[in-house]
């Protein structure tokens, strides 16, 4: 039985998700990209797209660690955490073409993906996949709905 949200969930095509194999890293720049793979190529993920403050935290946390820390263990289990509760459901599958658990509350099947399915996951809830940006209706100024959006001077 499908989970009703109060707010609808949004549903993202993960085609663009892309992980690289043999990238070449020297002087801690990546010098060889490597071999692009488009490993979830017709799937998509499906998630709440809200964000609470202590999940903006963590992912902020996580986003500015710069070096390997003791609390580093901790931003991941924090960052796992915000997207098991915000990723729903998905139809992702491993490197091995078997179905991914379900994430929604398990944090765990976070922590065995791949860096950049991690990374990619981190950029889909807060809307910045390509994908999400291609699709994102960027309305023209003299739409209705875009003067909706747009920010009085009264309200600066």
């Amino acid at each position: 039985m499908a989970k009703n949200f109060k707010i609808p969930t949004k549903k993202i095509d993960s085609s663009d998700c892309i992980v690289h194999i043999g990238q070449v890293i020297e002087d801690d720049e990546i010098v060889d990209k490597g071999e692009p793979y488009a490993i979830h190529e017709n799937e998509w993920v499906k998630l709440l797209p809200v964000m609470t403050m202590k999940e903006s935290f963590a992912l902020m946390k996580i986003a500015n660690m710069g070096d390997t820390t003791s609390n580093a263990d901790e931003s991941l289990n924090e960052v796992c955490q915000s997207l098991a509760n915000r990723i729903v459901d998905w139809n992702w599958t491993g490197i091995d073409g078997e179905l991914l658990p379900k994430p929604y509350k398990n944090p765990e099947v976070f922590k065995n993906l791949l860096n950049e399915e991690l990374i990619y996951l981190i950029t889909a809830s807060m809307g910045e996949t390509k994908s999400q940006l291609k699709n994102d209706l960027r309305l023209s100024p003299n739409t209705h709905s875009a003067e909706s959006r747009q920010v009085s001077p009264k309200s600066q």
